[in-house]
């Protein structure tokens, strides 16, 4: 369970240890993804790889609403009653989240199988070859995965919980491989269904190891437990619009420019994703911790947690950023051809954005673990007003290069006032 940072030399050495094997686990999950990518456009060209893409990256989006922050509620309350002590306390609040998620994500994925239905007999295209509608179970059974590494992270398991987050794209990477092996067409569909399977196994996977270590804790009453409406609403509400704020600057590089800029900007942004990667994984390792460590009256440890992680994720993060500013082009053009030589700027923009977040240092989990999560929202809705206004000001007169200095422009108001909010809450005297 999560306790008090080491003393000594451990205080230095044990945090960089860990955080060097979850960052080895999240970039063996960025290259099966990768694999998968690959092995769908291969196989099945832009049409698959598109609509795979499309069902499953809006089965996660949709699935976010299922949860109203109870994953995140759950491992603050998990991960504060167990340094407390409380066990009990621990498991009981973890059964009430689980319990209070259940009826709304079977809503949530009706409705959502309701609206696919009428867009398919509306004619919408990407419909009609059955990936949304097949990334029905997907929606259901993300919801139920958010939550369980919600938990796993608030019994102190980070490690774990990395290695479980994106891991069913490492089985259906070999489906996918065999079936071509033997001969087999891959589709939309099918994978959508694939990957749906590989997410409950593994989801089932997940709670049978928190059923494991918990069976024996017993029960109390929760009449402290945080409500999910005012408290969990603000954080499901932050985590959508960040999800959100990747998708919408794609769809305007499209709606906005031309096929080819939007190529440009997937290619900018595919390269640049691995240092948001890392940022939420540092904010996801974090957040156990600081929970006890704020529920237990010491922000000064949570200051000592962060300065450490801080300094971590620059060390792995500024070695590669340092090439992508100064060279963009040969790096670009290495990768995905000279074609792609002219996203340069639009790279240059995306990597400085992460970078400013990375030095800012996880300041997100530090607000979410204080229950201060409504503080940020109006920051939140500020800023994605602030991304649309700027692209449509700057690519009229910059081109495609506009839309990655929205995207950096409304980013950098969120990461500074989430700063500064972070600051307070650590700031505050033990």
């Amino acid at each position: 369970m999560p306790d008090a940072p080491p003393s000594g030399w451990r205080a230095n050495i044990a945090p960089l240890l860990r955080y060097a094997s979850v960052m080895g686990i999240k970039a063996g999950n960025i290259a099966t993804g990768l694999i998968v990518t690959l092995l769908l456009a291969r196989a099945g060209g832009p049409e698959v790889l598109g609509s795979y893409a499309m069902a499953i990256q809006t089965a996660q989006l949709v699935s976010i609403l299922a949860v109203v922050g109870c994953d995140q509620l759950a491992l603050r309350e998990v991960a504060a009653h167990l340094r407390l002590g409380d066990k009990a306390a621990a498991a009981s609040h973890m059964r009430h989240y689980l319990k209070f998620v259940t009826p709304l994500a079977a809503l949530v994925t009706g409705l959502y199988a309701g609206g696919i239905w009428l867009l398919l007999n509306a004619g919408f295209a990407p419909a009609q070859q059955g990936a949304l509608l097949a990334a029905t179970g997907f929606v259901a059974a993300n919801a139920f995965y958010l939550m369980g590494l919600g938990i796993v992270r608030g019994l102190g398991n980070a490690v774990r919980a990395q290695v479980f987050d994106g891991l069913f794209t490492v089985p259906l990477a070999l489906a996918l491989g065999l079936l071509l092996l033997n001969g087999g067409r891959i589709e939309a569909q099918t994978s959508v269904l694939a990957a749906t399977a590989c997410l409950i196994a593994l989801m089932a996977l997940l709670f049978v190891l928190v059923w494991r270590q918990t069976r024996h804790w017993g029960a109390s009453a929760v009449p402290d437990a945080p409500s999910p409406w005012r408290d969990g609403a603000p954080m499901m509400l932050i985590s959508f619009l960040m999800f959100f704020g990747q998708w919408l600057p794609q769809f305007l590089a499209g709606a906005l420019g031309s096929a080819g800029d939007a190529g440009a900007f997937r290619a900018a942004w595919q390269v640049a994703m691995p240092f948001a990667v890392i940022y939420s994984t540092v904010a996801t390792m974090i957040s156990a911790p600081v929970s006890g460590d704020l529920r237990q009256g010491r922000p000064d440890l949570a200051h000592r947690r962060l300065r450490r992680y801080r300094y971590a994720a620059l060390a792995s993060t500024l070695p590669v950023a340092v090439p992508l500013l100064i060279w963009p082009e040969p790096v670009l053009a290495l990768l995905f051809g000279p074609a792609f030589a002219g996203a340069a700027p639009l790279l240059q923009w995306l990597v400085a954005a992460n970078m400013l977040a990375i030095l800012a240092g996880p300041s997100g989990a530090i607000i979410t673990m204080a229950g201060r999560s409504r503080e940020t929202m109006p920051w939140m809705l500020a800023g994605a007003a602030l991304m649309v206004a700027l692209a449509f000001a700057l690519v009229p007169m910059l081109g495609i290069a506009g839309l990655a200095m929205a995207y950096a422009g409304g980013y950098a108001l969120r990461t500074v006032q989430a700063w500064w909010l972070a600051r307070r809450i650590l700031l505050a005297k033990p």
